[in-house]
């Protein structure tokens, strides 16, 4: 009986450095597939919409190899920044609306979505550049769109949505391709292009409220 329990202790002292080394092994690969994912995110928010490998092993300070081998195909990595990005995104999306009236939330909504768009802009112009290379990027921007318009049904009366032409129009008007246009093609500052799609929204629910 001693000596079986002298063999566990044993086997035990030899497998467990063996398994701290594994685990310490799989803890770094997470932590540089991170670096990558992370080096990734900050080039495109810096004006590279299309890094290259050698980029992001330069920004994420590893060597090339270790770029390929954390990511053998551009559409992993894409999925882990868009994970990253939803991190990032989805709170500000969810968070709690102050205002009462629908119209006065509407206001609230549309204000924070283009602060969103803000920060989103450049990972915008980067999925525009492999949309149609990826399937996976086109499913996030269908989703993404998807994500607008579905908080947009959320917050008008149901005779705003049940008119489609309506509804359409006023989904594209808010749209983070409205605003790309607004901020980008025309040169409008933030708080111009905010007044400019909020002026545009209250017109367009004014129509809509005197042709009904």
């Amino acid at each position: 009986m001693e000596n079986t329990a002298s063999k566990v202790l044993i086997n035990r002292a030899v497998a467990e450095p063996d398994a701290v080394a594994i685990d310490g092994r799989h803890h770094r690969s997470i932590k540089t597939r991170q670096v990558i994912v992370t080096a990734f995110i900050d080039l495109i928010g810096r004006g590279h919409p299309s890094p290259t490998a050698e980029q992001i092993a330069a920004h994420a300070q590893v060597g090339l190899r270790t770029v390929f081998r954390h990511f053998d195909d551009m559409e992993t990595l894409y999925r882990e920044i868009t994970q990253r990005l939803d991190e990032l995104m989805m709170p500000l999306v969810n968070k709690h609306l102050k205002a009462t009236l629908w119209s006065d939330r509407l206001v609230e909504s549309i204000e924070r979505r283009c602060d969103i768009f803000d920060r989103l802009a450049p990972y915008h112009i980067a999925a525009q550049l492999h949309m149609h290379d990826s399937e996976y990027i086109l499913q996030q921007v269908n989703r993404r769109v998807k994500i607008e318009k579905d908080i947009l049904a959320w917050l008008l009366p149901a005779a705003y949505v049940e008119d489609r032409v309506f509804f359409e129009g006023l989904s594209m008007l808010v749209s983070l391709e409205t605003w790309m246009r607004l901020r980008g093609l025309q040169g409008l500052s933030a708080s111009k292009a905010k007044a400019v799609v909020l002026m545009t929204v209250q017109s367009l629910l004014a129509s809509h409220t005197t042709s009904n």
